[in-house]
């Protein structure tokens, strides 16, 4: 594995897949999963995530992970870069990481671990032992809270880590970490658009998205932009997505993938219902969801 090229590949944007089920949502819809990947490809988006929090990560079985996964890096090819999520429990996540390479992905990324009784030295354990077993595929941690904290991060550096997503706290904060633990890896803008032009200029040289799934013109302009240190145009980017942003936000930052889903429905992709827990959004935040895009060009 060439990591350094891993790396260079990962300097872009990256697009966190939703996942469509069938209409009672019982299964996962493979044909819709390809379709909106294809639209991914045509429009050149380079790094892909399936089983994401965008993909309903914590509601897919195990046959279903594999089947995201397998349909993902089936129809990226040589065409782009996957970075498959994974977590749960240690064993499950250590047994998703070897599918992954069985299937040929070309990273993972390790979901914030979910649990009660979470500290900093058990989370370390959890992403040494993880790091451990990758042989030959590069590794993302995913920030989503306090106990992947700097210290943690300087203890773990090296490949195969490759990139950490950064979803958590304060700009400020984001800029500490880069000052602090250095740019020994990928830092990505792991809360989108909206607050990429800031991220960057604190040391960020990627962003995932969301919206992505439905623009991936818009989101290719924002890093176009970045890349550029073309700001003015960054922050009008930035301006025009903000109202569908604070929509995603609604109900607690529960409509997230709600949103997400709608607007692909509309455009003609395969977006569909969410699994509970999370729910449909009402008839008044589909309208505002759909308004709230009419300008973009689409």
């Amino acid at each position: 594995m060439d990591y350094m090229k891993l790396k260079e590949q990962l300097s872009s944007v990256a697009v966190t897949t939703a996942t469509p089920f069938s209409k009672d949502l019982s299964e996962v819809d493979s044909g819709g999963l390809k379709r909106n990947l294809e639209f991914l490809l045509e429009k050149k988006i380079s790094v892909i995530v399936p089983c994401g929090n965008t993909g309903e990560f914590y509601s897919l079985s195990k046959d279903e992970w594999i089947q995201v996964v397998e349909t993902t890096v089936n129809a990226a090819g040589e065409e782009a870069t996957v970075v498959a999520g994974i977590g749960h429990s240690l064993k499950t996540a250590i047994g998703q990481l070897h599918k992954t390479m069985n299937l040929g992905a070309h990273a993972v990324m390790v979901m914030y671990p979910q649990h009660v009784f979470v500290s900093e030295e058990g989370a370390l354990d959890y992403y040494r032992r993880i790091l451990d077993e990758a042989k030959d595929i590069g590794v993302v941690l995913y920030k989503k809270g306090p106990h992947l904290s700097d210290d943690v991060l300087l203890k773990l550096t090296g490949d195969p880590l490759v990139a950490v997503k950064y979803a958590f706290g304060r700009i400020a904060d984001f800029a500490r970490s880069v000052q602090r633990v250095g740019k020994r890896f990928v830092w990505s803008c792991g809360t989108a658009e909206r607050f990429t032009p800031f991220f960057w200029l604190a040391g960020a040289t990627a962003f995932t998205s969301g919206l992505g799934n439905f623009a991936p013109s818009i989101s290719l302009r924002m890093l176009d932009a970045l890349l550029s240190s073309d700001y003015k145009e960054a922050m009008k980017i930035q301006q025009m997505i903000t109202p569908l942003e604070y929509l995603r936000e609604g109900r607690d930052k529960a409509n997230n993938v709600p949103v997400v889903k709608v607007v692909m429905d509309h455009l003609g992709l395969v977006g569909g219902g969410c699994r509970p827990p999370i729910h449909l959004l009402s008839d008044e935040e589909r309208t505002a969801t759909v308004d709230s895009i009419a300008d973009w060009g689409l």
